[in-house]
């Protein structure tokens, strides 16, 4: 599993955590170019500002910039493919925030998205087929059992007084 840390005021929720899953996973698509250069700290700032430290500021004078055409720009030592289409999907698993204004996001690309993605859907095919539903009725479902079982301890509890 691998983790991009950004920055952002407060931990995300879940529809947020979605929606940058799915922008990813557009960009991806649309084969952008990857450039990597490195560039004098004072050039880089002024040429990119300080958005260059979305994930955190790079220590030393000479940074490695990596430069998503027409998207992004960063500062940045890790590993990068040539072009977007090189990642295949993304699959968000979870976000942490890890320190005041940087939040984490776990993620998993390729393959191993792909086998998060396949277990998640076993998941719902055997609560479809244990519960007898379809995928639409899974929620009303899990949220109808959770009552009776919440409304059961209740009696039960009762019972025991």
């Amino acid at each position: 599993m691998a983790h991009l840390d950004i920055t952002h005021y407060k931990s995300l929720s879940k529809d947020e955590e979605k929606a940058i899953e799915n922008q990813a996973n557009r960009t991806i698509n649309n084969c952008h170019e990857i450039t990597k250069s490195y560039m004098d700290k004072a050039e880089a700032e002024r040429q990119f500002g300080f958005k260059l430290y979305q994930g955190g500021v790079v220590p030393g004078n000479t940074l490695r910039v990596v430069d998503i055409a027409g998207i992004d720009t960063e500062a940045c030592c890790g590993t990068h493919c040539d072009s977007t289409a090189e990642v295949g999907w993304i699959k968000i698993v979870k976000s942490q925030r890890i320190s005041d204004g940087i939040v984490r996001l776990y993620y998993v690309a390729q393959e191993k998205a792909i086998e998060k993605m396949n277990e998640e859907q076993d998941i719902m095919n055997e609560l479809c087929s244990t519960w007898g539903v379809d995928t639409t009725q899974v929620l009303p479902t899990a949220v109808r059992f959770f009552n009776d079982y919440k409304k059961l301890s209740t009696q039960t509890h009762k019972q025991d007084l």
